[in-house]
């Protein structure tokens, strides 16, 4: 069975997933996924599974990236604050939003 996409945010989150496997030079597993969901506009309930699993295992590991961070930021202020904190909350913010997407497909 197969569903289509049609949320116009979750596009521009698999988009940007996509693109970040594209940008990074990336053909495993996960990033053939993110290409198809990208170009196709559907899941299917494999494609569901390994985004789901995708997702959270990324989720847990930028969460401890952004801790680390904030930590090092806030031990040595005199370091100028760049933009990657703020890039990585974004993209966890990303991840929310497609983990509750993928999470309410009745797949």
């Amino acid at each position: 069975m197969k569903i289509e996409i049609q949320n116009e945010r979750i596009l521009e989150i698999i988009h940007n997933i996509a693109e970040d496997f594209r940008f990074s030079g990336e053909h495993e597993k996960y990033a053939q996924l993110f290409y198809a969901m990208d170009i196709e506009q559907y899941v299917d309930k494999k494609m569901h599974m390994d985004a789901l699993e995708y997702i959270q295992t990324s989720k847990a590991e930028l969460k401890n990236s952004i801790a680390w961070q904030e930590q090092f930021q806030n031990e040595n202020p005199e370091i100028p604050h760049d933009k990657m904190l703020d890039t990585m909350k974004t993209i966890e913010k990303e991840y929310d939003e497609l983990e509750t997407y993928l999470t309410m497909l009745n797949i």
